[in-house]
């Protein structure tokens, strides 16, 4: 059975929603935990058992000292945090913003990412996350050189801790790195590949079929490690940008923006194109987070029953 996740919470009022999706920049990680905590709750009413973390949990070191010293200080709630994790059991999951890379070109960005990178993988381990628990990571970089930036994440990524290593994995982007980029640098650092559908569609130079691509991403991940997968919606509809005349100027959708909500017919195709394919889990990327998972439950139902029994 697959278990669908949320990348963001819309659907609760309480208090976690001010506190993790506003700037709270000097909240010490305490505070950030009892957030996540209520995240946690409101999740498990709803039989949510995958969830993105925020990336920002830990406050920045020059604001609330070194990860290990704000991890050692909130030692209790990490307790709390971690049974509820076990009792839930719920998968966890992180997804820096894309600059968070051991690709990228400047020497001083790319030792802030490693050391981001290593905070981390050093949350999710005290927070007792199982091997499933992932960073998925871009290859990052800029500029036509391609091969240099794989080269550079493979070198960078031995510089991490065996501890941050086990965590990270890689994931191809929509116009620069395919999968194929990402599987070569999953030869070079033996980090697993997370699959993008969305990403897929937008850029697949080698016109690989679907169902291929999926086992190729899947095989990556270790035995007895269920892969993690990334699904989205491609954003259709306009939007409406007030103008100072009163009329409001139409501005299509980006290349790549994810839709308010996912989906079902694309959604259903995808499972079909994953039959026969080892089990994974599928990580919802769409505006309107757990709203859109929850109406995807109920459009599976109405509109593609084969389904329903595949989907957690």
């Amino acid at each position: 059975m697959i278990i669908l996740g949320v990348s963001k919470i819309l659907g609760c009022d309480r208090l976690f929603q001010a506190g993790m999706h506003q700037s709270a920049t000097h909240a010490h990680l305490s505070l950030r935990l009892l957030w996540a905590l209520e995240a946690l709750r409101y999740l498990c009413e709803r039989r949510i058992h995958f969830y993105r973390l925020p990336d920002d949990l830990l406050a920045p070191e020059e604001a609330g000292g070194s990860a290990a010293d704000q991890i050692a200080s909130a030692a209790a709630i990490i307790a709390e945090v971690r049974s509820r994790i076990h009792a839930m059991a719920i998968r966890l999951s992180l997804h820096p913003s894309p600059g968070v890379s051991p690709g990228i070109a400047d020497e001083t960005a790319a030792a802030r990412a490693l050391s981001f990178i290593e905070s981390l993988a050093m949350l999710l381990d005290a927070l007792g996350a199982g091997r499933e628990s992932v960073i998925a990571l871009h290859i990052g970089g800029a500029g036509s050189d391609g091969a240099a930036a794989i080269e550079r994440f493979a070198v960078r990524f031995e510089r991490l801790s065996p501890a941050a290593q086990r965590r990270v994995a890689v994931e191809h982007d929509g116009e620069r790195f395919g999968l194929l980029a990402a599987l070569r640098l999953h030869q070079y650092t033996g980090a697993p590949v997370v699959f993008d559908a969305l990403h897929f569609q937008l850029h697949n130079p080698e016109r690989i079929g679907l169902s291929e691509a999926l086992g190729l991403a899947l095989a990556t991940w270790a035995p007895g490690v269920r892969p993690e997968v990334h699904f989205s919606t491609q954003r259709t509809e306009a939007h409406l940008k007030p103008t100072a005349r009163g009329a409001p100027q139409v501005l299509a959708p980006r290349p790549g923006q994810h839709s308010d909500f996912i989906n079902p017919f694309e959604f259903a195709a995808f499972l079909a194109a994953a039959r026969g394919l080892p089990p994974f889990d599928v990580m919802l990327e769409a505006k309107a987070g757990d709203l859109a998972l929850l109406r995807l439950r109920d459009d599976l139902r109405r509109y593609a029953p084969e389904c329903v029994g595949w989907v957690g």
